[in-house]
């Protein structure tokens, strides 16, 4: 037993993973913090204004998740084969990828009114204000890319937490000091990274990058078929994250909208434990993606293992206290949505085993899983366009998309395991 924990403590994957969880979950312990203060200071309506607007940032936030996926996996083998090229790469993309953050915050405004009446948003000015994150957000990806990439994990995770900390202050003194109400919850949201944004260029600074003698031309061309395939599956699990949440903020009154976000504020806790997971086994399964032996699927199993060692004790606590935690994490005035709490745990639980299947397919890079959820969208679609009468419809429809997704993955994924078993 003495050898086992010792090998335990000595294994850089699981090391990896409870040191990325236990800084994510400081992290995500700000952000929870966040939404107990704006449930108890804004209107439940409001509240559904502010869930919407994190939904809709979250999905334009699919460019910044595409190419920081892109550039970790870049990164990580330029530091292998060509360390001078990490520092020109970089270079190129914080320039270019600053006109995209431009471009798009220009669309924004142009169809901010469009955007206000789809979305029903009460105040026209926030969408604009929630927005204005888009000068600093892609740089900053690129330099958390780097760090990734580098395998500058603790500075990676400083970084995170300078962000979410900025965004738990910023909702103190724009919220509860001067209260500015939703305009100040906007405001706080779009300048939150502000500080990690600085901090990111001192952070890659101290990496002290190898520089390339001839400005050699790195061949950004070169990376955009992996790049789609990452754009398909950002595209697609951000799709699951968020499109529940517009369908009920189209076709629900304001305050079930609002209800149905403190749903979701709860229920995303399982997904966000359960995040570092893939983080650390994605760039371990990249690098086995040429290699014909079953060591993918043991990092795999390992990586399910540990999913399953941080979420079903958080999924149990919240199914089983309902009442309690929905008074600890958003208020009183909420406790009319415990009796969903426990079914919608359950779809997050999915969603997030979901997940971790999906990123397996996209580390190496194989189309077939992502085949799978792009019918499984689908079917999301289909059933939540024709079964919305109440929250309850909704619930089970997520159920029964995420749950089946993931069953359809486990088949394909036992498939390739008989098939490679063969060749090895």
């Amino acid at each position: 037993m003495k050898l086992d924990i010792k090998n335990l403590l000595q294994d850089k994957f699981v090391l990896g993973t409870f040191f990325l969880t236990a800084t994510n979950f400081v992290g995500a312990f700000f952000t929870y913090l966040v939404h107990p203060i704006l449930t108890r200071h804004l209107s439940i309506a409001e509240y559904g204004d502010f869930q919407t607007l994190l939904s809709f940032s979250t999905i334009i936030g699919i460019i910044s998740a595409v190419v920081t996926t892109t550039l970790i996996k870049e990164f990580s083998l330029l530091s292998s084969i060509n360390p001078e090229g990490v520092s020109v790469l970089r270079r190129r993309a914080l320039s270019r990828l600053f006109f995209v953050g431009l471009f798009i915050l220009a669309g924004i405004v142009i169809f901010s009114q469009v955007l206000n009446n789809l979305f029903k948003i009460s105040e026209p000015a926030v969408l604009i204000i929630s927005s204005l994150g888009l000068l600093y957000i892609f740089p900053m990806m690129v330099n958390r890319a780097t760090l990734t990439g580098k395998q500058a994990f603790s500075a990676l995770a400083l970084n995170n937490l300078l962000d979410t900390s900025g965004r738990l202050l910023l909702v103190i003194l724009l919220v509860i000091v001067f209260p500015w109400g939703l305009v100040g919850a906007s405001y706080s949201f779009a300048f939150a990274g502000l500080i990690a944004f600085v901090v990111g260029f001192w952070q890659v600074k101290k990496l002290k990058l190898a520089q390339s003698i001839t400005e050699s031309k790195p061949l950004l061309r070169t990376m955009w078929r992996y790049a789609l395939i990452v754009l398909w599956f950002t595209a697609l699990y951000q799709f699951f994250y968020n499109f529940d949440m517009l369908v009920v903020k189209y076709f629900f009154s304001p305050d079930e909208a609002g209800l149905y976000g403190a749903l979701l504020t709860i229920g995303r806790i399982i997904y966000f434990i359960g995040g570092s997971v893939p983080l650390v086994m994605f760039p371990v399964l990249a690098s086995l993606q040429n290699d014909n032996s079953l060591r993918r699927y043991k990092v795999l199993g390992k990586s399910l293992a540990l999913m399953s060692v941080l979420t079903l004790p958080t999924y149990f606590v919240i199914a089983v206290f309902p009442e309690f935690v929905i008074k600890i994490i958003v208020g009183v005035k909420y406790l009319s949505i415990a009796e969903y709490l426990p079914s919608f745990a359950l779809a997050m639980l999915f969603l997030t085993l979901l997940t971790v299947l999906s990123q397996y397919f996209l580390a190496l890079a194989k189309q077939r899983g992502l085949v799978v959820l792009t019918i499984v969208a689908i079917i999301e679609v289909v059933l939540l366009l024709l079964f919305h009468n109440n929250i309850l419809e909704i619930i089970r429809s997520l159920t029964f998309v995420f749950g089946s997704g993931s069953m359809a993955m486990i088949i394909l994924l036992v498939i390739d395991f008989f098939k490679a078993r063969r060749i090895a």
